[in-house]
């Protein structure tokens, strides 16, 4: 039997072998090796050795690479891209920015790939790093809508005072404020709400960074309170005088009510809201006074305003220049006060010229009857005396000055002497004849 099997040894082995690469080539012919790709997204590791450095990061360009690699036809299917982890690792940043990704694929499909065959386009990525910037920002809470009618929010609690962010200094110097906004629409009672940081630039709109930059705290627990509420009318307590030739003419504010809030017994007692400052005296002015108030400051006790936009009130003081207009009078047609009857009065003007001083606003609507203008010739004498006029004009208007005039009294003749000396004549003239 062993020489059966050791006669043509040789040519057993060839046959052997030869059919071994028989069986290569229809494998390899039926199952060949294609070459195969699958983008995959690039991991980060190691950034904080960045942040040790107080430095941050950002891939310039996509954050994925295509990785290569060979796999026979039935196994095609099989490798997938979750199967690879492509990734850069910051230890091996450099101040060039690039670095080089390393790709690595699952232990179960490393059979099915040649792990030598593995390769990643682009072979690094470029990093660019940036000075990293915390900054403490004090939190600012805004409402929006409004409470139940005859309610308004009061006192809003928030979990932290303060927020801090971090991220790239180019960034975090873009941000004004941070708040958190709270929705009061048609609430009645106190309620607790969850909000996240927002942030503001210096015009209040909105900003998103995305993940560039981490807010901390990332969410604030806020205690909302809704209080009975009163719109008390506001009184504001002018002083002082303006210059002379000018008129305070009343004030003018960015609000007409304010809400205040506070017990039941407290609200009953109150209607308005009478607010008395230095910054109200209008002494020597010459034009509008503009003033800002917080009526916060000028509460009863017990109570509270509702509302941040109360506590910077723009009031306007309303200061205007007077000026003057000439109205003509008719002597002749004024009444006279302390007339006698037996007595005839007589003038050596036809018109006097009355100058009123008031706003132009004002003057451009007066009319000459509203005057009211009256002769006075009480206790005159005999012969000329030097007119009086009087006058009773409505508020707001002031007589300057009228032309002078005189005004001549004489003793008017009996009618009854008239007749006896017109029937002496009468007489004489007969007698004559």
């Amino acid at each position: 039997m062993k020489e059966k099997i050791l006669n043509n040894l040789g040519l057993k082995v060839a046959s052997l072998v030869l059919a071994f690469a028989v069986w290569m080539a229809i494998v390899n012919i039926s199952n060949p090796i294609v070459d195969d790709s699958q983008v995959v997204t690039v991991e980060v590791r190691n950034a904080n050795v960045l942040k040790a450095n107080n430095l941050t990061y950002e891939i310039v360009g996509k954050d994925v690479v295509t990785v290569s690699y060979q796999v026979r036809t039935r196994d095609r299917s099989l490798v997938k891209a979750s199967d690879f982890h492509a990734y850069v690792d910051l230890k091996d940043y450099n101040v060039t920015g690039a670095v080089p990704v390393t790709v690595e694929i699952n232990k179960d499909k490393e059979n099915l790939v040649k792990s030598d065959a593995i390769t990643a386009k682009p072979m690094v990525l470029r990093v660019d790093t940036e000075a990293l910037q915390r900054k403490k920002f004090d939190l600012q809470v805004k409402t929006e809508g409004n409470p139940e009618e005859g309610y308004a929010w009061g006192p809003i609690l928030p979990s932290s005072d303060s927020v801090t962010v971090e991220g790239p200094e180019s960034i975090v110097g873009q941000i004004n404020h941070v708040g958190v906004e709270v929705d009061v629409e048609n609430k009645n009672a106190d309620f607790d709400v969850t909000a996240a940081p927002v942030l503001y630039d210096a015009n209040g709109n909105k900003l998103d960074f995305g993940d560039k930059i981490t807010v901390s705290p990332h969410e604030i627990e806020c205690h909302v309170s809704i209080l009975k509420a009163k719109n008390l009318s506001l009184n504001f307590e002018v002083t002082g005088e303006v210059a002379k030739g000018y008129r305070y003419t009343g004030v003018e504010s960015s609000v007409k009510s304010v809400p205040v809030v506070g017990t039941k017994s407290v609200l009953a007692s109150l209607s308005t809201l009478s607010v008395a400052s230095d910054k109200l005296n209008i002494s020597g002015a010459t034009g509008d006074k503009i003033v800002h108030l917080d009526l916060s400051q000028y509460l009863p006790p017990n109570t509270s305003v509702v509302g941040n936009e109360y506590k910077n009130v723009t009031v306007k003081l309303k200061v205007e220049p007077l000026t003057t207009r000439t109205f003509t009078l008719d002597l002749e047609s004024l009444d006279k006060l302390g007339m006698e009857a037996d007595y005839g009065y007589s003038f050596d003007k036809k018109n006097s010229d009355v100058t009123i001083r008031g706003l132009k606003e004002d003057l451009d609507s007066l009319d000459i009857n509203k005057l009211n203008a009256i002769l006075d010739v009480t206790n005159f004498h005999t012969g000329q005396n030097p007119g009086v006029l009087k006058f009773e004009i409505s508020g707001g208007f002031e007589v300057v000055s009228y032309t002078p005039f005189n005004v001549t009294l004489a003793l008017k003749e009996p009618a009854a002497a008239t007749v006896e000396s017109s029937t002496a004549s009468t007489t004489e003239a007969t007698e004559s004849q």
